[in-house]
């Protein structure tokens, strides 16, 4: 008999040991809740389909009618030239300056994001990333073996960042300065003096600016002002956007990225343009439905963003009720970062806290510091997407659970 040979000379690249996403990973924890016969109340993760929501149905029947048309063929792999000229027309209508040959249709913002980072990146090289901020950068970071450097989130001022800290964090390393607006996770929107700021920064320092705009449509009254706007004439912004959050089709895996004064960064576009090559395109039938998204306006958000604005008050007003929990009011997206007291609980870290959370009242959100917080601050992203009914008891159940925690 044959003996099998040993795997242990076969590990894993080193280059993903530090990359994590605590969004998803800390599902798994709720998996084993689950398969234990307890239902979980999922407030981890932001898709709008899980809680009633729906693409507009031009959306929908843009990509059937694709289909029927027979649209099963690779595309371009930058994307149909169709989508393209609407992103960039749509753009341009936002002062943003870009053309159809600058834009990518990626799977998702994701890939956009992953696209870039490959195309910049090198050892040793540094990325400026908002704290709290998305998970996903630090991890595409970590892979291509850079730094990630945290500018931090002011959570006494509506959880926006001091341009002056940005520039000191700056070094003849620095590639990349990643400004997430709307903020995932704490749902804060950064106003136009500020985004002017940033721009100016970057521009200053011949940085090139990541704006991740996936949530720039889900604004509860502030205006919404694309960084790229901001960008003149010697500031490359690339612009990543999406069909997931803004129109409410997750599971399309249909976004792309828009760069700004393109001719600044002449090989950084050539590299995209090859990677975009390899992974030969975007899936086809969903690109036919960008614009048809991209000429509906913004009525078809009404209805949405007052179900959105119900679910945020009431989160805002009882979260704050909870002796110990406390959040401040998100400006756009579906996210609350809340706080909870390290002075009123037993816990020693934030990711304890959504661990027994899950364990005695099968609610799960994501610990702070899986977005960039100190864990000994007590921070944890709430998703308040579900119905009013369901937000009221989990709310309720919070608060119990608080009360004998002491």
């Amino acid at each position: 008999m044959t003996t099998p040979r040993s795997t242990s000379r076969f590990d894993a690249a080193r280059r993903l040991r530090n990359y994590s996403y605590a969004i998803l990973n800390i599902s798994e924890l709720a998996r084993r809740c689950e398969a234990s016969g307890r239902p979980v109340t999922h407030l981890n993760i932001g898709d709008p389909a899980l809680y009633g929501f729906h693409p507009p149905e031009e959306l929908t029947r843009a990509c059937i009618a694709a289909f029927e048309k027979n649209a099963h063929s690779y595309t371009a792999s930058c994307g149909i030239l169709p989508a393209r000229e609407a992103i960039a027309r749509e753009a341009a209508s936002r002062s943003m300056k870009t053309a159809p040959d600058d834009v990518i249709v990626t799977a998702g913002a994701t890939e956009a994001a992953d696209l870039l980072c490959t195309a910049m990146l090198n050892p040793g090289d540094e990325v400026l990333c908002p704290s709290p901020g998305y998970p996903l950068y630090a991890a595409l970071i970590g892979r291509q073996e850079a730094t990630c450097v945290s500018y931090r989130l002011d959570p006494a001022n509506r959880w926006l960042p001091d341009p002056q800290e940005i520039e000191r964090l700056i070094t003849r390393r620095t590639r990349l300065l990643v400004v997430i607006n709307p903020n995932n996770p704490t749902g804060s929107l950064c106003p136009p003096d500020l985004l002017a700021a940033i721009a100016d920064i970057a521009e200053r320092h011949n940085i090139v600016c990541l704006a991740d705009e996936v949530y720039r449509k889900l604004v509860y009254s502030q205006t919404h002002h694309p960084l790229a706007s901001f960008a003149g004439n010697d500031l490359c912004v690339v612009t990543l956007e999406s069909l997931s959050k803004n129109y409410m089709a997750a599971g399309w895996r249909t976004g792309w990225m828009t760069i700004t004064n393109s001719r600044l960064v002449p090989d950084i576009r050539a590299a995209l343009q090859k990677l975009a090559d390899a992974r030969v395109c975007a899936p086809a039938a969903p690109q036919y439905a960008i614009p048809a998204a991209l000429s509906l306006g913004n009525d078809y958000l009404a209805p949405v963003m007052e179900k959105l604005r119900e679910r945020r008050d009431l989160t805002v007003r009882m979260v704050n009720a909870i002796e110990g929990l406390s959040c401040s009011t998100p400006e756009a997206a579906f996210y609350v970062m809340a706080k909870a007291d390290p002075a009123v609980h037993r816990f020693a870290s934030d990711e304890e806290f959504i661990v027994e959370l899950l364990r005695k009242k099968q609610i799960l959100c994501v610990h702070g510091s899986g977005f960039g917080t100190d864990p000994s601050e007590g921070y944890f992203r709430i998703v308040y997407l579900p119905d009013t009914a369901t937000l009221e008891r989990v709310y309720a159940d919070l608060s119990d659970f608080l009360q004998h925690c002491r």
